[in-house]
């Protein structure tokens, strides 16, 4: 199987650092890239048969590379941290999530090279993992994910007491600054308790493999300041945010400029794609608040929904799942996670994924996103038992509680027993059996990963903060909390080979 290379051409603006009142390292400027006047190559993936593009964006490598070390340092100001306190409780309150910027000066320190960049904008991010996290008493208590914005102004008279005034020439640059291609950048404590930290990493990488967009990943430590020195926060996880840059990455420009969407809950309905669902499309306002199932992300002055709409009513409505869905992409796509084993995907619990709309055909395609129940992790939520090792290829069955039948009709009528499709399944079957060919159920190629990560941060693990010392999880392959690595393939593979032949 030819494997896609996915790289990236963006431009890294420059950034200079003001004076404030706590310690941070001297300022060294990140590089400006040019994008080049010739063509950008396309191929056309083996697999899917979409085309992708081949960018180049050295920092972009580097910083997502297995083989680079990642240190992020954090600069904050103590009342920074106690406004996404505030923020956080206000819009608990309220049954939402808040969506207001605070300020840090962040440092990315890459095979010991500085990168940074002075005013990010830093808030919460996640679902049920929001919590109360910061308090003047105590500095901070509790671990929460971060989202990064480099193009934050700080300048919105409605989220901020202060608004940050601008020179016009000033705010345009900001506007537009990104870091190694990225607006925006997501890192994510191991709260599923990982102690291989490189399941979400194989997983995607995985995907990308078998032609299916994916986020890249990477471990990094990451060290906060906030009372005067760096303190360690262990390993956490850099993931790139699914946005238009990730598509402009990834695709050709005849499949650029479609709607994407983000699907989750809006604590009533997951993303099943059921006519229960048609008026739950939407875009996202946090101080409603209003949460839609399908929230749009991308052509959000232009678009009249009508891509999703006509998605929905087609997969209920007809039997013909090939007018509205790139079904190769999508075969590729459940392939992937049937052998992930993710408990929280688009068929067993409706959620984590984005559809995005290719321009040039209409059709749907899905990108996974919050990987991180893969594998065998099942310390804290084991739905079906066995971490996913015993469900058929063909189920009907959903984790969405016991005894609860498949009802996403994009499912029933493609990969679900007595669909119909028999080539359809002809095709996916062979795929699952290729995959299980490959490297990534070798457990000694994901040994292989799982020791460069140990190498570099093994010694990092543990929080310098002793009210976080029970969150601290070290690395072991031959691991404690969850089903290890290597029983999780075992398993998987004796399913697939008892399975493979008949519709269960």
């Amino acid at each position: 199987m030819k494997k896609v290379l996915f790289v990236v051409l963006a431009i890294i603006l420059s950034t200079t650092l003001s004076e404030c009142s706590f310690s941070r390292p001297s300022t060294i400027e990140p590089p400006v890239d040019e994008i080049p006047d010739e063509e950008v190559p396309v191929i056309e993936d083996p697999v899917t048969g979409l085309e992708y593009i081949l960018y180049e964006n050295d920092l972009y490598h580097e910083f997502f590379s297995l083989e680079s070390t990642v240190e992020i340092q954090m600069h904050i100001d103590p009342s920074e941290l106690q406004l996404i306190q505030s923020d956080f409780d206000h819009y608990r309150s309220i049954n939402s999530k808040s969506p207001i910027y605070r300020k840090a000066d962040i440092t990315f320190i890459i095979n010991g090279v500085s990168h940074v960049y002075e005013e990010v904008g830093i808030r919460m991010k996640g679902n049920t993992s929001r919590t109360s996290f910061y308090n003047i008493e105590n500095g901070m208590y509790d671990m929460i994910h971060f989202k990064l914005s480099f193009s934050e102004t700080f300048d919105d008279t409605e989220d901020y007491v202060n608004p940050k005034v601008w020179d016009q020439a000033d705010r345009s640059e900001r506007k537009n600054r990104l870091f190694a291609g990225m607006e925006k950048l997501d890192l994510k404590w191991n709260r599923v308790q990982d102690e291989t930290y490189s399941r979400e990493y194989w997983v995607y990488d995985m995907f990308r493999s078998f032609g299916v967009l994916a986020p890249n990943i990477t471990p990094v430590n990451l060290k906060i300041n906030y009372s005067g020195q760096l303190e360690n926060f262990g390993v956490v996880y850099a993931l790139e945010t699914v946005d238009d840059l990730f598509l402009e990455k990834r695709l050709s420009t005849k499949h650029l400029e479609g709607d994407l969407y983000k699907v989750g809950w809006d604590h009533q309905y997951g993303g099943n794609l059921t006519l229960d669902t048609l008026d739950r499309i939407g875009i996202e306002d946090e101080n409603i608040p209003y949460f839609p199932v399908y929230d749009l992300k991308t052509n959000k002055k232009t678009s009249d929904h009508s891509h999703m709409r006509n998605l929905i009513l087609k997969l209920n409505n007809e039997n013909r799942p090939g007018d509205v869905v790139h079904l190769d992409y999508y075969i590729a796509f459940e392939a992937v996670s049937f052998l992930s084993g993710n408990p929280d995907d688009l068929r067993n619990h409706f959620n984590n994924y984005y559809i995005y709309f290719l321009k040039d055909s209409g059709l749907a395609i899905f990108i996974p996103y919050d990987y991180d129940r893969t594998m065998g992790i099942n310390w804290d939520w084991n739905p079906t038992g066995n971490a996913m090792t015993s469900y058929s290829p063909y189920t009907k069955r959903t984790t969405m509680g016991e005894g609860n039948n498949q009802i996403n009709p994009l499912v029933l009528k493609t990969i679900a027993r007595d669909s119909g499709m028999d080539q359809l399944i002809l095709d996916y079957r062979a795929l699952i059996l290729e995959i299980v060919e490959s490297k990534y159920f070798d457990i000694n190629q994901f040994r292989a990963v799982f020791d460069i990560n140990q190498a570099k941060y093994g010694d990092l693990t543990q929080y310098a903060i002793d009210a976080l010392s029970n969150k601290s999880v070290s690395f072991n392959f031959n691991e404690t909390i969850n089903m290890a690595v290597s029983a999780y393939l075992e398993r998987k593979l004796e399913t697939v080979n008892n399975l493979i032949d008949s519709y269960q």
